[in-house]
């Protein structure tokens, strides 16, 4: 018998895998926001926007388009910008940036202005006015919301401080012949405002000139007609304003003058100087002292040279100014200046005029 051989050919067969899923909509109820926004900025470099919203959404759902994509955002007011100032009802139509007059008041002084914040949403790729309606284009269930303060709105705030405001919009869902609010859009806006270029030392007496106070320089009355003592005495009235509203936590002072001639003096003294005298001799200057009045009320004697901090600024008494160059009133810190001298005798000094510069050098801290 011939054995014939028997082969078993196996074939393998690689069948594709069938992924079975039950289809499902995406949904996203709308809800509201309260959304803190903080910034801090010079008004010499604003920055070029500040954020409030950036397509935010206004929530969605797939399986019903017409649902939520025609909704959109309005304001609590058409007449009041004390939280925003627009329409108030959902428009069918419109494109471009809604302007929501908004009023910002400064916290100290309390004065107001009104800026712009832009506002649109978005479907798509299409960019609408904030109450526009008609934003249910063909495929499309969500609207996003952005709203923004541009740098050119922010340059309207007059002064620096701390500026405040509360934007309140309503979220609505656009429906013939009524509309449904479906939630509230709250935000808490802060604008921490410096103006560096305009601190200053304001000395009411003088205005823009140049101050040039006199020591006042007497005799002191004397027996049988001579007169062997003087003395001299002066008031400044002086104002600190920091440029940001007298919020700044505290101030830095430092005093100093111009020194001549060789003789060493006490750190608590400053001086004026004989114009045509020796002022390398002790009787061709004249020392005096200088105390300031502290926010707190009492004065504090000023060691020369040396810093002065003055804390606590935030709950100093304050004084409203018109200052040269600022559109409106703003708020400095009084701080007047006593300058003294000590009873010398007349014939210890060189005879004629004497001239000193007293030097104030004034810092702010945030």
């Amino acid at each position: 018998m011939k054995l014939i051989p028997f082969f078993t050919s196996l074939v393998l067969l690689c069948l594709p895998l069938m992924m079975v899923s039950n289809a499902h909509a995406d949904r996203v109820e709308p809800t509201g926001r309260d959304t803190p926004v903080t910034a801090t900025f010079d008004k010499s470099s604003a920055p070029p926007q500040i954020n409030i919203w950036t397509d935010e959404s206004g929530g969605y759902d797939t399986s019903n388009q017409g649902l939520w994509g025609r909704n959109s955002w309005v304001c609590v007011s058409d007449s009041s910008p004390t939280n925003g100032k627009c329409d108030t009802v959902p428009q069918w139509y419109g494109y471009g940036h809604t302007q929501v007059q908004l009023e910002f008041k400064e916290q100290k002084s309390g004065i107001t202005q009104v800026i712009n914040v832009s506002a649109y949403h978005k479907s798509a790729n299409y960019g609408d006015l904030l109450s526009t309606a008609a934003a249910y284009y063909e495929g499309v269930s969500e609207t996003k919301e952005t709203a923004y303060i541009s740098s050119s709105e922010l340059q309207k705030l007059p002064v620096g401080g701390i500026w405040k405001a509360e934007l309140k919009l309503i979220l609505m869902q656009w429906d013939n012949p009524r509309n449904y609010p479906l939630a509230n859009w709250n935000a808490h806006i802060t604008l921490n405002v410096t103006d560096n270029n305009n601190q200053q030392i304001y000395l009411p007496e003088f205005g823009q000139a140049a101050p040039r106070v006199d020591l006042n320089m007497r005799p002191l009355p004397g027996t049988g007609g001579k007169q062997a003592q003087m003395d001299g005495a002066a008031n400044i009235d002086m104002c600190l304003y920091d440029g940001y509203g007298s919020n700044s936590t505290s101030f830095t002072l430092k005093f100093d003058d111009q020194q001549q001639g060789t003789t060493q003096r006490n750190n608590g003294y400053f001086s004026i100087y004989s114009d045509h005298g020796d002022v390398n001799q002790d009787s061709g200057r004249i020392d005096y002292y200088v105390k300031m009045q502290a926010p707190d009320g009492k004065y504090v004697s000023i060691i020369r040279g040396e810093d002065l901090v003055i804390p606590n600024i935030q709950t100093a008494r304050v004084r409203p100014v018109h200052l040269p160059g600022i559109p409106q009133a703003v708020l400095c810190i009084p701080a007047p200046l006593e300058l003294s001298t000590k009873t010398l005798d007349i014939n210890s000094k060189q005879a004629g005029h004497y001239t000193g510069h007293l030097i104030v050098n004034f810092t702010s801290q945030l």
